[in-house]
């Protein structure tokens, strides 16, 4: 239990924060949660990028984004997506399932953050970051609740499998998952963090954000051909 005591507190504060937006958003009115909508995009946008810089190898990056892009398009992921959010959507009577999921899946679990804290929860039972992150992902969840959908809720279920998962993996995934492929994946993941951005000042879904998962794991297969002399930059 305590090895994945941190992403449980992350979940939970997911929860207490898309529950505080969900009720008190229901006070705002339309003009602004479409402003908000666009601020929090601004400020999306700027995490993104902020994970993103700098950049070591963008060869390497917009190959990543490239290629997970094409993967993502032939599996159908975004399409997938939506019609998993429709599907919630008519099961729960309540709309605006899909956007909040994604979106919220998205920035609260990419980033270098999220690995290193599960990696320290899993190895020593300490959960500083995780407990760091919940703090912040309940702030960020309270605010995208309110503007993004309720299924920004469901995100914290995703957050504790994948936290937990990493956790109780972090013995065998220590030594993989740090120096130049975690500032790899940080960065492609950043690069997604800032495009959901852009959807959210655009208000629509221009950038298929679903069908660029696959490039989070194009990183390790370009790192393991580098590591064998194929070098693309």
């Amino acid at each position: 239990m305590q090895q994945v005591a941190g992403s449980l507190m992350n979940g939970l504060g997911i929860i207490v924060g898309s529950l505080i937006g969900i009720f008190g958003g229901r006070n705002l009115s339309e003009q602004f949660r479409d402003q908000a909508l666009r601020i929090i995009g601004v400020v999306v946008i700027l995490i993104g990028l902020k994970m993103a810089w700098p950049l070591p190898d963008a060869i390497n990056t917009l190959l990543s984004m490239v290629l997970g892009l094409w993967l993502g398009s032939w599996l159908r992921i975004d399409d997938r997506l939506e019609q998993f959010g429709k599907w919630a959507e008519s099961r729960v009577g309540r709309s605006g399932f899909a956007k909040g999921f994604i979106a919220g899946t998205l920035i609260f679990n990419i980033g270098a953050m999220s690995i290193l804290g599960s990696l320290q929860n899993g190895l020593t039972g300490t959960y500083s970051i995780l407990a760091t992150k919940a703090v912040l992902d309940g702030t960020t969840a309270m605010i995208l609740t309110s503007v993004a959908g309720w299924g920004v809720i469901a995100a914290s279920v995703v957050t504790v499998v994948y936290e937990g998962g990493l956790s109780l993996l972090a013995s065998d995934l220590a030594p993989v998952l740090r120096g130049i492929l975690l500032t790899d994946i940080t960065v492609v993941g950043g690069l997604m963090i800032a495009a959901i951005g852009i959807n959210f000042i655009l208000n629509n879904n221009t950038i298929k954000i679903g069908n660029l998962l696959p490039a989070l794991f194009f990183p390790v297969l370009l790192l393991w051909l580098k590591n064998h002399g194929i070098y693309f930059l």
